[in-house]
């Protein structure tokens, strides 16, 4: 193998990233999302991310945004599809929940068109694992999710409303 091979390992390859989260958000997920998926596109491949609207870490969209239902920018190489989602202003468990099904409604109901090689989830979102894990199925295309928090476990030492409750369904959702 070529040093060129070596250096561009996802040439031509059609990955989407599944993430909440994405840039301009400067904290939390989004500049892990951003950064995995624009590396893969100086790679060589092409790249496209499923994400929402920006809201991290304010819980408020992002002022640009705010009008916006459906949008495909393009930002480092990467095609991004956004998404609009609830975005509540006070957490709770039943808010919480509310977040994560509208981003799996959204997310499920306008997937990005085409067919990627492999779908990458960027998690604690349980939505944007469950939207990433179809989209995989139905391709028949390898499914790659990326931890970087467990929400059960997080909706447990929270200490807000519910949260216990939230943790157990988390839980058995991260199981799955």
């Amino acid at each position: 193998m070529s040093d060129g091979e070596r250096h561009r390992p996802f040439e031509d390859r059609r990955l989407l990233v599944v993430s909440t989260n994405y840039a301009p958000e400067v904290t939390g997920i989004g500049p892990y999302a951003t950064q995995l998926a624009e590396h893969w596109a100086q790679s060589g491949a092409r790249v496209r991310a499923l994400t929402g609207m920006p809201h991290y870490p304010s819980w408020q969209l992002d002022e640009a945004y705010r009008s916006v239902w459906r949008t495909v920018e393009v930002r480092g190489g990467v095609g991004v599809h956004r998404r609009r989602h609830y975005v509540p202003s006070r957490q709770s468990a039943l808010r919480r929940a509310a977040f994560e099904a509208s981003v799996l409604a959204t997310g499920l109901l306008a997937p990005p068109p085409g067919r990627p090689d492999a779908v990458v989830s960027q998690m604690p979102s349980l939505a944007g694992g469950v939207i990433g894990a179809r989209i995989a199925r139905r391709h028949r295309v390898p499914y790659i999710p990326v931890v970087q928090d467990l929400m059960g476990a997080a909706a447990a030492q929270s200490g807000i409303r519910g949260g216990d409750r939230a943790a157990a369904l988390a839980a058995a959702a991260e199981r799955y």
